[in-house]
C-alpha cells in the first residue's frame, strides 16, 4: 500500500485521541527531535512546521537538533543509542529507515531492531522531468526517444542508491529505456545541471522541482507515486503508462528501541492530533508534503515492505553507496 493511501485510511479511521499526561519528570525535560539532514531540506521543514503545535499538545518544550552526515545515518545512529525514555526521537525518512540498509555495507544501527516506530508523518511525491531541449512530452515518448539510433540521453541522481537513481532504474527495467546514469553529490548540484541542460532528465521531489517547472526551465512528464499530485492534478503518474514503476518518498518518526509502549502511545497520539489539524495539513500540502498519521504497527509493516521493495531493486541494479 502506498504511504498516501495508508495515510488517508488511517486519518479517516482514527478515532479522537486523548493525549496522555506526561509525568512530572517528563514535564521538565524537553523532547529532542533529531533531524538527520541539514536545515532547509524537506525533513527539516516538515518537522519545524509540526514542532510548536507538538509542544503545545505535549505540554513540554520540543527542540529540533540537526545532526547531519552519511545520508542521515549519523543522526539516526545517535537516536538508536539514546536512552529509551521518551526524551529523544528521530524524524527519519525513506533513506534512513528504508533504502540505506540495502546500499551500505556497514551501518551503525539496524533501522528495524534499534527503533520503536511512532508514526508515518508525510509522503512527498517525486516527478520525472526533462530539460526543454528533449522533445518528449510524456514518459512513453521519453522511453521511445531513448531507444532511437544515435540518441544518447542521460539522467541525474543524488548518488548511487538514492531514490532518483532507483526510480529511474525501475523505469529502465520495465521499459527497456536507454538512459545513462550521471550521479551527483546531492540533489542541488543535480538540479543545477538539469536546468543548464548538461543532463537530460531526473526524478526529483515535487517541492524542489515545482519552481523550475512553473518557470519553464524544465518540462514535467509524470508523477512517480501511485496517485497524482494535488499540486499538479493534470500530470499523470508513470504507473498510468507503466504500472510496474512507482515510488514515493516518506517521513517516519521513530523512538529508540525499548521505549515503553505507553510513552510511544503518548507520542503517537500527540503527533497524530497535530497532523490532523487543518492548518498544519494545509501548510504541509502547500510544501508538497501530504500529511499521514498511522499507528506504530502500521509504520512497522509499511517500513518492512519498503525495505524489501528497495532491497530487491538495489540488488538488481547493483546500487551501492559511493
Amino acid at each position: 500500500m502506498s504511504p498516501m493511501r495508508l495515510g488517508r485510511r488511517a486519518l479517516l479511521a482514527a478515532p479522537a485521541v486523548a493525549i496522555a499526561v506526561p509525568s512530572r519528570a517528563q514535564e521538565t525535560r524537553p523532547l529532542r527531535i533529531v533531524v538527520p539532514f541539514p536545515p532547509g531540506g524537506s525533513v527539516d521543514l516538515v518537522s519545524r512546521i509540526v514542532q510548536p503545535r507538538l509542544a503545545e499538545r505535549l505540554g513540554r518544550a520540543v527542540v529540533i537538533e540537526n545532526r547531519t552526515g552519511a545520508s542521515g545515518m549519523i543522526g539516526s545512529a545517535a537516536v538508536a543509542q539514546a536512552a529509551p525514555d521518551g526524551s529523544t526521537i528521530v524524524w527519519g525518512n525513506i533513506a534512513t529507515h528504508g533504502i540505506n540498509v540495502s546500499i551500505y555495507e556497514r551501518m551503525a544501527y539496524d533501522p528495524v531492531a534499534d527503533f520503536a516506530p511512532v508514526t508515518l508523518a508525510c509522503a512527498i511525491s517525486f516527478m520525472l522531468v526533462v530539460h526543454p531541449s528533449v522533445p518528449a512530452r510524456n514518459v512513453r515518448e521519453l522511453v521511445e526517444l531513448s531507444k532511437q539510433p544515435g540518441q544518447h540521453l542521460t539522467y541525474g541522481s543524488a548518488g548511487s542508491g538514492s531514490l532518483p537513481h532507483l526510480l529511474t532504474e525501475m523505469l529502465k527495467s520495465e521499459t527497456g529505456a536507454r538512459l545513462e546514469h550521471v550521479p551527483f553529490r546531492g540533489g542541488g548540484p543535480m538540479l543545477i545541471d538539469l536546468v543548464a541542460g548538461t543532463i537530460n532528465a531526473v526524478f526529483a521531489d515535487v517541492p524542489s522541482l515545482l519552481p523550475h517547472v512553473r518557470a519553464g526551465a524544465v518540462r514535467a512528464l509524470a508523477i512517480a507515486g501511485a496517485e497524482r499530485s494535488a499540486l499538479l492534478p493534470e500530470l499523470p503518474t508513470v504507473a498510468e503508462t507503466y504500472p510496474g514503476v512507482s515510488g514515493t518518498a516518506w517521513h517516519g518518526v521513530f523512538a529508540p528501541a525499548r521505549t515503553p509502549p505507553e510513552t510511544v502511545a503518548a507520542l503517537n497520539a500527540a503527533l497524530v492530533a497535530v497532523l490532523r489539524e487543518p492548518e498544519i495539513r494545509e501548510r504541509l500540502l502547500g510544501l508538497g508534503a501530504e500529511p499521514i498519521a498511522s499507528t506504530p504497527e502500521e509504520l512497522r509493516r509499511f517500513q518492512a515492505a519498503e525495505i524489501a521493495k528497495w532491497r530487491t531493486i538495489a540488488r538488481a541494479v547493483g546500487a551501492k553507496a559511493e
